[in-house]
């Protein structure tokens, strides 16, 4: 009898342990979200006492927001302060999210001071070892960001060893911070994917080329088999082992916001019920507003922006949510249609797709959707993008133009009519209404695609200059209805894509990350 209890006991103590062990939590964790106001200190939510001191010897108030979340304010001389024990080990990992607003000067992360000479941190542009320094970066990026450091040293002898976050190198930081994390050790690579993951659906940053996991090690959005969805990626979800519960957040550079019943001033005045381990989580490929496709549905021709896929985890499905879509994105007067491919293919197919229409325009200019329930099939996806009514459909009666099977099915063939496919719509007779451009993706990692549609043949050139204005690369294309060129840069920046052909001349805007 007592060797069953001890095995039941011995069992418990493994269950217990094993989920703890699905997530590793840091040493020193800082949360503007649960900082008490007034305050002498910025409370360590790790539990280990490893609570900030602000510069100021008071708390500033954590009144700014990122993606609907608190944040403090800092100016160029508030810092925060804390006390590491930084063990044997001389390795460590940090993470901080932040946002600057200084787009001409170098701004301050954090730094950890090793002796009266040496020091380990980083900048928004340099990392900073004991061995000196590495230049990553030479401009500061103008939205949240999420900066993971894993760090390690040669000189174990440290003297009241501290963290200061928002000065490094003499630097200040000019924006916001929002959260910050000390690990006195190396963490694995799955928990950093967890936790960045946490961060990104919290403060609403796209993570390019990796998926993201939740504290359960459950993935909650599928980068490796949908790499073309990154352009932008956010989410809504409840992850109660990290204190995760986002019920409303911008999408698409703010241009789209997306939330569960509907929008209030803050995440927290949002009382929607969201179970913990529930995730819907979006991703676009390319950017607004620019107009990809064309689709034809039910005897109307539309004009398709926004094209994103929905990744649904546990029992999201059953949320209503509403879509905020700004009119500025959109370069039409009507309200466009909110098209969800219920297939989970992406290909939109006839029977399988769905038509929200807005039910209106809200106070800040945005077109509203309600209500709108994502993988009611649970299949795990959906697709949505949003559609134009194009006015002039009269060129395309001989015909119905598919997105996903990219295909014109005809009542009859012309024998001299061109056919040229492209990555996402196939061209079998050169009349279309109007030119049509397309670059994908955007943001891209200097790979790029640049696809062309005109109503008749023509010559085209493509030149790519860089931000100022040096021409970089010139591709050329004779007598033909329909182009696609295939090209790439060798550094991270801002482009201009310059198309011009003989009636029409299109700049299109290109961000290589």
């Amino acid at each position: 009898m007592k060797r069953k209890n001890y095995l039941i006991i011995g069992m418990i103590i493994w269950i217990a342990a094993t989920v703890q062990a699905q997530i590793q939590h840091p040493t020193a964790w800082l949360r503007a979200d649960s900082a008490v106001l007034n305050a002498s200190s910025w409370m360590d939510v790790s539990g280990n006492g490893y609570s900030a001191v602000p510069s100021s010897g008071t708390m500033p108030a954590a009144f700014s927001r990122m993606n609907f979340n608190k944040c403090f304010e800092v100016g160029g001389a508030e810092t925060f302060t804390l006390p590491l024990g930084i063990n044997d080990s001389r390795q460590s990992d940090v993470i901080v999210v932040y946002e600057t607003y200084d787009t001409a000067n170098e701004n301050a992360l954090w730094q950890v001071q090793l002796d009266t000479a040496k020091r380990i941190g980083q900048t928004t542009q340099r990392i900073l070892n004991d061995n000196g320094q590495i230049t990553y970066d030479t401009a500061n990026r103008l939205k949240p960001v999420i900066n993971y450091l894993a760090q390690s040293w040669r000189t174990p002898e440290v003297c009241a060893p501290t963290l200061t976050l928002c000065t490094s190198d003499s630097l200040p930081l000019y924006g916001r911070i929002a959260e910050a994390m000390y690990f006195d050790r190396r963490i694995s690579d799955t928990a950093v994917i967890q936790w960045i993951s946490y961060l990104a659906v919290k403060y609403g940053v796209t993570l390019a080329q990796t998926d993201y996991l939740d504290c359960r090690r459950n993935m909650i959005w599928d980068y490796t088999h949908y790499p073309d969805y990154c352009a932008s990626i956010a989410g809504l979800g409840r992850d109660d082992s990290v204190g995760l519960f986002q019920k409303q957040t911008y999408y698409a550079d703010g241009q789209i916001v997306l939330g569960v019943n509907q929008l209030e001033q803050t995440n927290e005045e949002n009382v929607s019920a969201i179970a913990d381990g529930d995730f819907i989580v979006f991703g676009m490929e390319g950017v607004l507003p620019a107009a990809s496709e064309i689709y034809t549905q039910s005897g109307e021709t539309y004009e398709v922006i926004g094209r994103s896929m929905v990744q649904v985890t546990g029992n999201a499905h059953i949320y209503g949510t509403f879509i905020l879509l700004d009119t500025a994105a959109v370069q039409d007067s009507t309200a466009p249609v909110l098209l969800i491919d219920r297939s989970g293919t992406g290909e939109f197919p006839a029977g399988e797709t769905e038509q929200v229409q807005s039910t209106g325009l809200d106070s800040l200019g945005h077109y509203i959707y309600n209500n709108v329930h994502w993988d009611a099939d649970q299949s795990g996806r959906d697709f949505f993008c949003f559609a134009v009514t194009m006015p002039d459909t009269k060129s395309m009666r001989n015909g119905q133009l598919e997105m996903g099977n990219e295909k014109i099915a005809k009542d009859s063939y012309d024998s001299e009519s061109s056919s040229i496919t492209h990555s996402k719509f196939q061209i079998e007779n050169s009349t279309l209404p109007i030119a049509h451009y397309k670059l994908s993706p955007n943001p891209n990692h200097g790979n790029f695609t640049v696809e062309i549609a005109y109503p008749e043949a023509q010559d085209v050139t493509v030149t790519v200059y860089d931000s100022d204005g040096k021409l970089l690369l010139t591709m050329n294309g004779k007598g033909q209805n329909a182009y696609r060129f295939k090209n790439s840069v060798p550094t991270a920046g801002h482009y201009l894509i310059d198309i011009s052909s003989p009636t029409e001349r299109k700049t299109l805007k290109m961000i290589v990350n």
